[in-house]
């Protein structure tokens, strides 16, 4: 068996890192709670044709809305792994996602941006990462992305895209000058929102538009897609 060091500095190993992550997974668990109560308007929606995140967004503003254990961990190796400096998360919620990306962008002396349009998710988030000691490195912008990202400096390595689903399209559109020749995007909810979703599906699946795109095998739905629209025909 594999064993790993206990600890080790900077890594998600850091027992201030894993302390904050294992508090905060545990109180995300509460969401089911969430998804009880938004249950009626969800099933008044699907007969007036609206999608699940449409009906259920009224109730999701105090929900954690979290990415799993699992999927933290493959995010910040993928972007450890392609030694992303420049890291952008559309959709930071309480910040557990931007623990793991912030703390892949540390390593590699880089910086992690995030985003969330509720102010009161917004200030605990920037404490989540200040309680794991990753404040030098990392920054939330409050408000609406679309115009918070405006003004955010590339190359951008990698992407995670996490926000309001309708507009992953726009907001990819709006980061695409950015993006780093080979630059990752991940996009979370594929599954859990399809009809919401498809247009983005659509879109990093046509190869004209410059993505390579692969369905990851997560319960609600990963895509990972690498930018080639700034490659050159030898692909460089």
């Amino acid at each position: 068996m594999l064993t790993l060091p206990h600890h080790s500095r900077n890594t998600l190993n850091d027992p201030q890192i894993a302390g904050v992550l294992s508090h905060l997974h545990e109180d995300a668990k509460k969401d089911r709670y969430v998804f009880v109560r938004a249950m009626p308007a969800i099933l008044l929606g699907r007969l007036r044709g609206r999608s699940v995140f449409e009906s259920a967004e009224p109730y999701l503003s105090k929900a954690y809305l979290p990415v799993s254990e699992s999927l933290g961990r493959m995010m910040y190796q993928v972007a450890r792994t392609a030694r992303a400096r420049n890291i952008v998360e559309f959709g930071s919620s309480y910040g557990i996602s931007s623990i793991y990306l912030a703390t892949a962008a540390r390593l590699v002396g880089g910086k992690f941006t995030g985003s969330e349009k509720e102010p009161e998710k917004c200030q605990i988030a920037l404490q989540n990462l200040s309680d794991s000691g990753l404040s030098s490195c990392s920054d939330i912008r409050e408000g609406d992305a679309m115009e918070s990202f405006a003004s955010l400096e590339g190359p951008i390595d990698f992407v995670f895209l996490d926000g309001w689903k309708a507009i992953y399209v726009p907001m990819l559109k709006l980061l695409e000058p950015k993006l780093a020749p080979g630059a990752i995007i991940m996009a979370d909810n594929i599954k859990t929102f399809p009809k919401t979703l498809k247009p983005f599906v659509d879109y990093v699946t046509e190869p004209e538009n410059g993505y390579e795109t692969t369905l990851l095998p997560f319960e609600s739905g990963v895509t990972l897609s690498t930018w080639n629209g700034g490659l050159d025909e030898r692909g460089v």
